[in-house]
């Protein structure tokens, strides 16, 4: 396939591969992660950007035949998808297993002001070692995070059997979702990146994966081969 390529639509892009795809979303942006707070389990509502992300992504999943709707427990996922659930008269599957990565006592700190100097060098230390290092306070690293979906993948990889399946998750349990789907190493998996406007699609037969932008409602669709990588300069 082409780097990349023009679709009127999403289910025409399926329609394409002719087999059954597990489409996966993050939630659209919080109130915090407007405000760059920690977040973690703290279970916050969409900001207004958010509620717009949810619009797009409702527009971009309208055609598609969809059987059934997973999400965490945590607002922010429950609102993302609960527009696709009703107007698909589909009920949403609520996992707490999908729940964001603890983030320990660091969950509501203000990323760009930290409190004190023994905090920014703990929660570095962490950003340096995303897949080992946990926070103090009840956190979890990747590792831990990978070890609780692992149940949740493998009910995904049995629904998609029976037609295109709408998982509605958050950043880091995302990037172990696509880890274990594909099956890529702890480093592999850590550097896939998830925004809150971007959708994977997961080619269950042919294990083949996609990944489009959810922008504002338009008559085409860009569909481009393989998964975002983190930018570590960004980090």
């Amino acid at each position: 396939m082409l780097q990349h390529q023009t679709y009127r639509s999403l289910q025409v892009f399926l329609d394409s591969l002719n087999e059954n795809c597990l489409l996966l979303a993050r939630h659209g942006e919080s109130d915090w992660n407007a405000l760059n707070i920690i977040q973690g389990q703290q279970d916050r509502p969409l900001s207004p950007e958010g509620f717009n992300q949810r619009k797009n992504l409702f527009f971009l999943l309208q055609p598609v035949n969809i059987t059934r709707i997973f999400t965490s427990v945590l607002q922010r996922t429950i609102q993302t998808a609960r527009p696709i659930s009703e107007a698909k008269n589909i009920p949403l599957i609520k996992m707490p297993e999908l729940n964001e990565a603890k983030l320990g006592i660091f969950e509501g700190q203000n990323r760009s002001f930290p409190s004190d100097d023994f905090s920014k060098k703990m929660y570095n230390s962490f950003l340096n070692d995303e897949i080992n290092v946990v926070l103090p306070g009840g956190g979890e690293n990747l590792k831990m995070v990978d070890k609780r979906i692992e149940k949740p993948v493998a009910i995904f990889l049995d629904a998609v059997r029976s037609g295109h399946i709408l998982i509605v998750g958050h950043r880091n349990v995302n990037k172990m979702i696509i880890r274990n789907i594909l099956g890529l190493s702890f480093d592999e998996g850590y550097r896939v990146e998830h925004t809150n406007n971007y959708l994977y699609i997961f080619a269950a037969k042919t294990r083949k994966t996609f990944f489009a932008c959810i922008g504002n409602p338009v008559d085409s669709i860009t569909i481009e081969p393989g998964y975002k990588k983190i930018d570590d300069s960004t980090k």
